[in-house]
């Protein structure tokens, strides 16, 4: 019997799964010059894994993307201290004021939601509206990984990278959500 598409599984299922080998529960597909494969997840919506040949995802890949599914919490917390100091009137981070520290991870999480989390992702650059760096620059896509947040009611969305070394956030993009 054919697997259901768009099936939402938890990070722990993902997680084990990987360990064991078992990447059945992926879709892979090969729109997108070397293939990818994507599974829906209930905590980072989608996960997608770029750059896998042949429906198979490297080692090394499959190494970095639990070291990053173990520490999600983590790069959450990053994430959203950063976030939080968004002025989405003056489209500008703003860290300056007082008040934004004061914001706290609970108006954030509600504020944006994450849609994915995206490993070896070489794109998107042209919907970017604005980039801010805050580290070194990645090599090359297998060097980070994105997570994509949108604020809806603003119909604003916030690509972060984060090195895959050590998951240091290095850079935010900003983007119109069409």
């Amino acid at each position: 019997m054919p697997k259901p598409k768009y099936v939402s599984f938890d990070l722990d299922e993902v997680i084990y799964f990987m360990k064991e080998g078992d990447f059945s529960f992926f879709d892979f597909d090969s729109d997108h010059g070397q293939g990818y494969a994507q599974v829906l997840t209930k905590e980072v919506g989608w996960l997608c894994i770029y750059n896998v040949p042949d429906k198979v995802i490297p080692a090394e890949t499959v190494r970095r993307v639990l070291d990053v599914l173990e520490h999600w919490d983590e790069c959450l917390k990053q994430a959203y201290d950063w976030l939080r100091f968004w002025d989405f009137k003056n489209e500008v981070w703003n860290s300056e004021k007082e008040w934004y520290k004061q914001w706290s991870h609970d108006g954030v999480e509600k504020e944006f939601e994450v849609m994915s989390v995206d490993f070896g992702e070489e794109g998107w650059t042209e919907r970017t509206k604005r980039k801010y760096r805050l580290g070194p620059n990645p090599k090359n896509g297998s060097d980070y990984f994105s997570i994509d947040f949108h604020a809806g009611q603003y119909h604003l969305g916030f690509n972060l990278k984060f090195l895959c070394e050590d998951r240091r956030l290095v850079q935010i993009e900003t983007y119109i959500i069409f």
